[in-house]
């Protein structure tokens, strides 16, 4: 059973109470508020304005209440499986207008109705371990429009009262110990324009990650008991058409939960953090490479003695992306240990190796029966 964790709730609430309030100091790139609707000061969240408006200000949209916690209708949820970016924390809520309903895919993300909106918040833990205390970095917002979803990166002031609206993106330095030793990087909040690379479509243009059957459907803790949390999402009218029986649905299992194989672990891990761009329609689409847990992962479309193209193999000179049985000539590993524009995978979203993922997947590689890929 899985939920919103509490070191993360304790840290995030409280930063984010401040998003009905004051708004803090100035901070250098606030763009001048897009239109009136954005200052309209009231009790409820601002649907205009998130129909309407690029707010500068986070509490402009008049998100979350005083205590922090996200208005009515505001939903809190949680992937079963975790998207890495640089061991930072999330906190996730979706809000749907009132009356209205997203509508059940058994395959791809829900539809949502215009003027619904998708949070995020990262935020950054003192070490790798997730250890508390910590500090809320940017808030993601993805906002469904007219014209389709639009994603703006708003940052949060040094001390967390107001989170202000970067269009540009962010450079950050920061600091997070690993096995107590200071490691310094820069994290970097991604441009509006950057949303697209994760989060394309095809034809479809922006499309939402997190918000899919294969991620919610398990249980979570709501209020004391074990609810399935797409069940609970139908139950509180904020979801459609959810079949009468989830039993056979599929879903990616969660890392942790009871019985999940290194196997399943590491296509679970693989599926959250590179499907997105690894399918057709995808940023790399081009490439070939399937990585969604629903793949079959003996075959060269999953990485199995595929050369991928336009890739020289890096320093090392590798020339398949999985070689079974040997993690250190597979480039699959290789590329999650690079730090460098033309090596790194994923492109995007992180500026730190992740060490437990790239342990993970390295076992699982090493732990296939070995195969030959030079014939």
């Amino acid at each position: 059973m899985r939920g919103l964790p509490a070191m993360a709730a304790a840290l995030l609430l409280p930063l984010l109470s401040a998003c009905g309030g004051s708004s803090g100091g100035g901070s250098a790139g606030a763009p001048p508020p897009s239109s009136s609707v954005c200052d309209v000061q009231q009790d409820g969240i601002n649907w205009a304005a998130l129909r309407e408006a690029d707010c500068p200000r986070l509490s402009d949209y008049n998100l979350f209440d005083a205590s922090g916690a996200p208005r009515t209708p505001g939903q809190v949820f949680e992937p079963s499986v975790k998207l890495f970016s640089d061991y930072t924390l999330k906190y996730r809520v979706v809000f749907i207008p009132p009356g209205e309903q997203a509508l059940f895919d058994t395959e791809e993300a829900f539809e949502f109705p215009v003027g619904s909106v998708i949070s995020k918040t990262f935020s950054l833990p003192t070490t790798t371990a997730g250890d508390l205390p910590a500090r809320a970095l940017e808030t993601r917002l993805m906002i469904r429009r007219e014209q389709g979803w639009k994603g703006l990166p708003y940052v949060w002031d040094e001390d967390g009262r107001e989170a202000r609206l970067r269009i540009a993106g962010a450079l950050l330095p920061q600091q997070i110990l690993r096995d107590a030793v200071q490691v310094d990087f820069t994290y970097q909040v991604p441009d509006a324009n950057q949303c697209l690379t994760c989060h394309r479509r095809g034809d479809q243009g922006m499309q939402p990650i997190g918000v899919r059957a294969r991620y919610l459907n398990h249980d979570i803790d709501h209020q004391g008991s074990a609810v399935n949390q797409l069940r609970l999402w139908a139950d509180q009218g904020l979801l459609r058409e959810v079949p009468a029986s989830l039993a056979g649905l599929f879903s990616v299992p969660a890392a942790d939960a009871p019985g999940v194989t290194l196997a399943e672990q590491a296509r679970g891990y693989l599926d959250i953090n590179c499907s997105h761009c690894h399918r057709e329609g995808g940023f790399a689409g081009i490439s070939g490479l399937r990585l969604g847990f629903e793949q079959d992962p003996t075959t060269a479309s999953y990485g199995v003695c595929k050369q991928p193209p336009g890739y020289d193999g890096g320093a090392e000179n590798l020339a398949y992306d999985i070689v079974p049985g040997d993690a250190q000539a597979s480039i699959l590993r290789y590329r999650m240990t690079q730090l460098t524009a033309r090596d790194m995978m994923p492109p995007v979203g992180r500026k730190l190796v992740h060490d437990e993922g790239v342990a993970l997947i390295s076992a699982w590689i090493d732990s296939l029966p070995p195969q030959s890929c030079d014939r």
